[in-house]
C-alpha cells in the first residue's frame, strides 16, 4: 500500500472536521421591528425565512429595533433576535403619534445597530425586510463589507392605496424632519436602486418597482405556509374550549384591528347573514390590536347590533398559540374583507386547513387566487356581497368542499422549504 494510500483516511477526516469546524455564513435580516406580542404577517414570514435557513447551513439571525419590545438579545420560538435602541428623528411628535409610529410605518434611526451590523463576523448577506433608515444602514454596510443585500417589499408601499398611505403619513403632521442631516450618511433614496434584488410579494408590485428602478433585479418572490402544520389543527377542541356548537356555522377572519382589514363592513354583513336564517352562525375575530378606538369601535358596533353573543373577539394570540391553529380547522369558511395586501398570507393558512375562503379581488392575492375555483371574490366594500358569497358557501357544502379543495391544491406550491432554497441561490448568486 502506498503512502499516499495510508494517509488518504486521515487526510479525509482532516477534511471533514476543517468544514465541521468552518463557522456557518451569517445572513442578517433587519426588519423594521419583530416582537412576540405584535405578531403580524411579516413577522410570519421572517421567522419561517431565517428558521429554514437555519437548517440548511445558515447561521441566520435578526437585527431590529427595540419598538414595541426590551431591548437586547431574545429568541422567539428558537429564532435569535438582537433589539438595538433608537429614535424618531423628528421634532414635535406627540406620544399618542409615536405609539402609531411604533405600530405602523415609522422612520426609526439606531446606530447601535449600525455598528453591530458593521462588525458581525462572518457576514455574507443581508436581507432588508425594510427601508428608510434602517434599510440605509443595510446598504451602507454592505457596500463596506462587500456582501449582497436583497429587499423584500413586505407593505407594497408603490401599489397601496392612497387612502391608506395618507393613514401610515397622518401621525407626521406638525413635526419637523431634522432626519434629513442623517441622509447624508444613510440616502435613502438608493436602497431600492442599489439592491442586489427586489423582491415583490405580488406582480402588481414587481411591475411598479420595475418601472421605477429599471436597472435594477425586481423579481416576483411570494411568501409561503408551514401547511402541515395548519393541517393537523382540531377543530373540535375550539369549539369545545369557547363553547361553541359542533353543528353552529363558523364564520373565522384572522387580521390585524386597523381600518385597512375592514372587520366593520364583514360585522355589517354577518348581521345581515344573521337576520337572513343563519342565528346560530358564530363570527371569530382574531388578531393584534394595532389601533384601539377602532378597535373600541368595532365592539360597540358588535353590541349595537345585538351580536355579543354571537362574535368571538381573540386578541393578540401568539403565533404559535393552539388557539389560533385550531380555529383555521374549526372554521367552516374563512372571511377577510381587507381593503388591501401585498400578499396575504392567511388565505394560505385557510387553504392548508382545508377551509374555503372569500375576500377581495386585492393586492397579491389576484396573482394566486382563482374565483370560483379555489377562493370565492366578494366585493369588500359591500356587506351585501359579502354576505351573500358567504351564504352560498353555508348553502351548498359540495360547492363550499370544491373551493376548498381547489385552495388545498394550490397551497402545495408554497411551501418553505422550496421558497428558502431558492433565496439562498440568490445570496450566492449575489456574491459571484
Amino acid at each position: 500500500m502506498s503512502s499516499a494510500e495510508t494517509a488518504s483516511p486521515a487526510s479525509n477526516d482532516s477534511a471533514d472536521q476543517r468544514r465541521a469546524a468552518a463557522p456557518r455564513p451569517v445572513v442578517v435580516h433587519i426588519p423594521r421591528r419583530f416582537t412576540k406580542t405584535e405578531w403580524g404577517g411579516t413577522e410570519t414570514v421572517i421567522y419561517h425565512l431565517v428558521a429554514e435557513l437555519n437548517k440548511i447551513g445558515y447561521d441566520s439571525v435578526i437585527y431590529t429595533s427595540d419598538l414595541l419590545a426590551t431591548p437586547g438579545a431574545d429568541k422567539v420560538n428558537g429564532v435569535r433576535v438582537r433589539r438595538f435602541r433608537g429614535l424618531y428623528p423628528r421634532w414635535g411628535l406627540s406620544r399618542a403619534a409615536k405609539t402609531q409610529l411604533d405600530y405602523r410605518g415609522g422612520n426609526y434611526f439606531s446606530l447601535s445597530l449600525f455598528f453591530a451590523l458593521l462588525f458581525t463576523r462572518h457576514l455574507q448577506a443581508i436581507h432588508l425586510h425594510t427601508g428608510g433608515f434602517m434599510g440605509a444602514m443595510g446598504r451602507l454596510v454592505a457596500k463596506v463589507r462587500r456582501v449582497p443585500y436583497v429587499i423584500s417589499i413586505h407593505g407594497g408601499s408603490l401599489a397601496l392605496p392612497a387612502e391608506q398611505m395618507q393613514k401610515l403619513l397622518a401621525p407626521l403632521k406638525g413635526s419637523f424632519n431634522w432626519g434629513k442631516v442623517l441622509e447624508v450618511l444613510f440616502p435613502i433614496k438608493n436602497v431600492y436602486r442599489d439592491a442586489t434584488a427586489i423582491l415583490c410579494l405580488s406582480e402588481q408590485e414587481r411591475l411598479l418597482n420595475a418601472e421605477k428602478y429599471p436597472r435594477s433585479r425586481v423579481l416576483s418572490f411570494p411568501n409561503g405556509v408551514d401547511s402541515e402544520r395548519f393541517a393537523a389543527a382540531d377543530g373540535a377542541a375550539f369549539r369545545a374550549k369557547y363553547g361553541i356548537a359542533v353543528d353552529a356555522p363558523v364564520l373565522l377572519c384572522v387580521g390585524s384591528f386597523y381600518a385597512q382589514k375592514n372587520q366593520q363592513r364583514l360585522v355589517e354583513a354577518f348581521r345581515l347573514l344573521h337576520d337572513s336564517g343563519h342565528s346560530r352562525a358564530q363570527l371569530v375575530l382574531i388578531g393584534v390590536c394595532y389601533d384601539r378606538a377602532y378597535f373600541d369601535g368595532l365592539r360597540a358596533q358588535v353590541r349595537e347590533y345585538g351580536l355579543s353573543d354571537s362574535v368571538l373577539f381573540l386578541q393578540d394570540l401568539p403565533y404559535q398559540s393552539l388557539d389560533l391553529l385550531n380555529a383555521y380547522a374549526a372554521a367552516d369558511i374563512f372571511v377577510f374583507p381587507s381593503l388591501y395586501e401585498t400578499f396575504g398570507i392567511v388565505v394560505l393558512e385557510a387553504w392548508s386547513a382545508q377551509t374555503p375562503v372569500v375576500c377581495g379581488r386585492i393586492g397579491g392575492i389576484v396573482d394566486y387566487g382563482r374565483d370560483d375555483d379555489n377562493l370565492c371574490f366578494a366585493d369588500v366594500t359591500s356587506a351585501v356581497d359579502i354576505a351573500a358569497k358567504t351564504a352560498a358557501l353555508l348553502a351548498d357544502p359540495a360547492y363550499a368542499a370544491r373551493i376548498a379543495a381547489g385552495g388545498r391544491k394550490t397551497v402545495a406550491d408554497y411551501s418553505w422549504q422550496a421558497i428558502t432554497r431558492r433565496l439562498a441561490a440568490l445570496y450566492d448568486a449575489g456574491r459571484r
